[in-house]
């Protein structure tokens, strides 16, 4: 169990973040990026099966012609590992005495930034680079009318370097929610309202465990790495607040389960095999 120093907790209350490093060994980051290759090629060869993008799945082709994995979302229904991940209490204790109240899961997802090696080709893509804009998460979450007090956090499956477009935050931003305005990569906050050119690079080993307030806004710049950037990306409710189970996320899981599953059993059967491999780097 990690518990939390009181001058943690006072840095968390005036900066809306905390970084824990090296949280999670060098063996379990390994089996988590398997875990991942795993997802990536369930998601994408179902895809091409179906001829049919799933619904889980963002990607993007850059404006330096990369196929990039923006992220997979939902997937904890798909993958027992990253399920039991989120359940130790190495990460639900410090999560526990922010919140002063027990987390409750709302919504999981892997923000990969992987870039892939060979193309595919034969299913839709979007040609927008693979940035995020500069947001809070409370501004997505106000539809389903969750409360403000939400806590979003981060698993490093990777290294978060300078190169490879890692979270970049705001401190202090979190202590007043900034209105936001739609543009063609989501949600952001409106100009004028803080210096979008602002903000500081949350930089950490593979392994460590970041946390921030649900109104803290951030973003992250487009991985130029040419190797992936992989982020487990949770965000979990006060109990308190009795909000109903998976609203966000749930539908997606219906819609996509069924393609997934017949996916699945043609694979064992032997009607298909999968033309795609997650790709290895150098």
């Amino acid at each position: 169990m990690t518990s939390l120093s009181a001058e943690q907790l006072e840095f968390f209350d005036e900066s809306g973040y905390l970084i824990l490093e090296n949280l999670f060994t060098d063996d379990e980051v390994t089996h988590l990026q398997s875990e991942s290759d795993y997802l990536l090629e369930l998601i994408l060869n179902s895809s091409l099966m179906h001829q049919r993008l799933s619904g889980r799945l963002d990607w993007r082709l850059t404006s330096q012609d990369v196929q990039m994995v923006r992220k997979i979302q939902p997937i904890n229904d798909l993958s027992l590992a990253f399920t039991k991940a989120i359940e130790e209490e190495r990460i639900v204790e410090p999560l526990r005495q922010i919140m002063g109240d027990e987390p409750v899961l709302i919504e999981e997802k892997l923000n990969g930034k992987q870039p892939l090696t060979q193309k595919i080709a034969g299913l839709p893509i979007r040609q927008i680079d693979d940035a995020f804009p500069v947001h809070n998460d409370w501004a997505y979450y106000a539809a389903q009318n969750y409360p403000q007090n939400v806590l979003s956090s981060a698993l490093l499956l990777d290294d978060c370097t300078t190169e490879n477009g890692p979270l970049r935050i705001w401190p202090g931003s979190h202590k007043l929610h900034l209105e936001h305005e739609r543009v063609d990569n989501g949600l952001q906050v409106r100009e004028g309202l803080i210096d979008h050119e602002g903000g500081i690079d949350l930089l950490a080993p593979a392994g460590s465990f970041m946390i921030f307030h649900v109104l803290a806004a951030h973003n992250s710049r487009p991985n130029v790495s040419g190797r992936p950037r992989r982020l487990m990306i949770y965000s979990h409710c006060p109990a308190s607040a009795k909000m109903p189970f998976d609203v966000r996320n749930g539908p997606s899981r219906l819609r996509e389960s069924p393609y997934e599953r017949e996916y699945m059993r043609a694979v064992t059967r032997g009607d298909f095999k999968n033309p795609f491999a997650a790709p290895t780097y150098s």
